[in-house]
């Protein structure tokens, strides 16, 4: 479930840090170190290429859902916008004008057909072109702290990385678990953990998700907690440890 679950043990092995294991006696889970990592992460981009016109963020910013973050130069799509918008007003003015025509019976229907079919074109196309304009700004999908800024103001982009923008309420911490403890957890239960430097702090995370496959190489399985973090008071990135004092 976990796609760094094997990443992980292979590097907690790798650097020395205390890794995975169940004492002999009481099945009690040794330490077991692991990651605070941000609740969501979003690399964000544009849906089309073009001229970055502005970024109105910088590292650090706290942002709501559905903010501006960047714009591309957009003249010629607005100029398309409002052009197709005119000819949609131009049709709509023409079935005004026929209107009495048309409940007198004064039209054919291939007349009347072709003044409604006109209207509904042009309406169609105002509406593209107005997604093509939408599709030249970067919104953000949801609350959060801007991570880094990847491109500049008149940068040309296609595909590029703009900006990253990351989650820090809730966080996210996920423990590779030996086997050996799998059934002994549900979602729902809260565990305690010990936030590292510069925390130092044992905190509550409630679990959130459990790997229902076990790795066969490693013999372990993953558990996602959700750590609530609503004042910002804990950062992501720093290391966290696990006991099972039951």
């Amino acid at each position: 479930m976990f796609h760094r679950t094997q990443y992980l043990l292979t590097t907690l092995a790798f650097i020395g840090l205390p890794s995975l294991g169940v004492a002999q006696e009481n099945n009690d889970i040794d330490a077991t170190s692991c990651l605070v990592d941000p609740g969501r992460s979003s690399t964000m981009s544009s849906e089309v290429p073009g001229m970055i016109d502005e970024i109105r963020v910088d590292s650090g910013d706290q942002v709501e859902k559905g903010d501006t973050l960047f714009s591309l130069k957009r003249d010629v799509e607005e100029a398309s916008l409002e052009l197709e918008n005119t000819r949609a007003q131009y049709a709509l003015r023409t079935l005004q004008r026929n209107q009495r025509m048309i409940e007198k019976g004064m039209l054919s229907d291939s007349e009347q057909d072709e003044i409604d079919t006109e209207l509904s074109l042009a309406r169609l196309q105002a509406n593209q072109a107005e997604a093509q304009l939408g599709e030249m700004v970067g919104e953000a999908p949801f609350d959060g702290v801007i991570a880094s800024v990847e491109s500049e103001e008149g940068e040309f982009i296609d595909n590029t990385p703009i900006l990253e923008l990351v989650q820090l309420d809730p966080l996210r911490i996920d423990l590779v678990m030996p086997l050996e403890a799998f059934g002994q957890y549900e979602i729902g239960d809260v565990l305690e953990l010990d936030l590292e430097a510069p925390v130092d702090e044992t905190v509550s995370a409630e679990v959130e998700r459990i790997d229902s496959v076990i790795d066969p190489s490693s013999g372990t399985f993953g558990v996602r907690l959700r750590l609530d973090n609503p004042d910002g008071k804990y950062p992501a990135g720093i290391n966290c440890r696990f006991a099972n004092s039951d």
